[in-house]
């Protein structure tokens, strides 16, 4: 299991700009994740990456990063670098069915394997299952992830502008995939 265990909130500007820049395919799936238990006025952030095919970013965070509390309505917003795959969906939905006080925004910078049918029916699902918010969204809101998971002080340019055609390319293929058809 080859997955690089984070106990910071900060990521490098160099990982963000090129693991979440849609127009380049690289193998690791980054994660970052903001949470929010109840209404408390703190967020508590943390980031993951695996590199190895044998168990993803969404399954590790669930099982090893996520601690439930029953007593207490969480929201969750996710920036992955790549959609979840077809197993992801899976366990990110029975997760949800099992912590009910779970809400989870997830949002994409590309899609994983996108004409695979598998991949593309375990989208619909997921988004259609109570408890996700938002899987409608193709790229994160780069300024935001940017601020929020860049040590402050860093002095580097960054602009996504190069990247509006290509998040506009994923954000309309993403749509016609969670459009239900009615054939």
């Amino acid at each position: 299991m080859n997955f690089l265990f984070c106990f910071s909130m900060y990521i490098s500007k160099r990982a963000l700009r090129k693991h979440f820049n849609p127009n380049e395919y690289p193998q690791e799936t980054y994660l970052l994740c903001e949470l929010q238990w109840g209404r408390s006025e703190r967020y508590w952030q943390h980031w993951a990456r695996n590199y190895e095919y044998d168990y993803h970013v969404e399954d590790y965070f669930l099982q090893e990063i996520f601690e439930p509390r029953s007593y207490n309505i969480c929201d969750m917003t996710w920036y992955l670098s790549w959609s979840p795959c077809e197993s992801c969906c899976g366990i990110i939905q029975d997760f949800l069915r099992e912590q009910r006080n779970v809400n989870i925004d997830i949002r994409v910078a590309r899609l994983y394997y996108a004409e695979c049918p598998r991949n593309r029916q375990a989208l619909r699902q997921l988004n259609s299952l109570q408890g996700v918010n938002s899987l409608a969204s193709i790229s994160p809101d780069y300024t935001d992830c940017w601020d929020t998971f860049i040590q402050e002080g860093v002095n580097y340019r960054f602009s996504p502008r190069s990247f509006e055609s290509a998040i506009e390319r994923n954000r309309l293929q993403l749509q016609d995939i969670l459009q239900v058809s009615t054939l």
